[in-house]
């Protein structure tokens, strides 16, 4: 098992600016907006505390498999996460819900989806470099469907990075995802 805690992600205001525009659904923000997601950016950057906890098991090893069209026919382990970015952005967002403007929920939203998938690229990359010296590639993430949260808490201790399963099944904090990726051998070329 691998924990990883306090990683650095870097927030980045125009990639918020861009899922802001769809979540509100215009072409341009206003100066006004954007300010706000620069302030917005800056103040949430400090707060954000991703973790993750990950563990790579072989196929014949595993005790944790899900049904789902998106898993490759060849692979030969697989490497399981659970990340989250911590309660404090939520914790903040709560004391002045409207401290950005109008569209500071969005803006909240917007940092949560980014700096989620940043974490996830992050494991990703890590999990590349072990696959890569096994002469395996990763197939891309397939998130976990809330039903499974329970089992994959069975092979992963969230403990340590603070996280828990709410009586209603779902992660908390709330900024946590779980989701598995699959080694595939690489096909080795042959020599003529």
């Amino acid at each position: 098992m691998r924990k990883i805690k306090n990683f650095k992600i870097n927030i980045r205001p125009r990639e918020i600016s861009r899922i802001v525009r769809k979540l509100i659904n215009v072409s341009e923000l206003s100066i006004d907006i954007e300010e706000s997601v620069q302030r917005a950016c800056y103040f949430y950057g400090k707060t954000i505390n991703p973790a993750v906890v990950y563990e790579t098991f072989s196929k014949d090893t595993t005790t944790f498999v899900f049904d789902n069209p998106e898993i490759p026919n060849k692979w030969v382990a697989a490497s399981y996460y659970i990340l989250t970015i911590g309660n404090t952005l939520k914790e903040e967002f709560e004391k002045k819900q409207d401290i950005f403007g109008q569209y500071t929920t969005q803006i909240v939203s917007a940092i949560s989806a980014d700096t989620l998938e940043q974490s996830k690229s992050f494991v990703q990359k890590l999990v590349i470099s072990e696959a890569s010296d096994e002469q395996c590639e990763l197939s891309r993430g397939i998130e976990l469907p809330a039903d499974k949260y329970n089992d994959i808490c069975e092979i992963l201790p969230i403990e340590k990075i603070n996280v828990s399963i709410s009586e209603d099944g779902k992660f908390l904090p709330e900024y946590t995802v779980a989701g598995v990726f699959y080694w595939i051998p690489v096909k080795r070329r042959s020599k003529k």
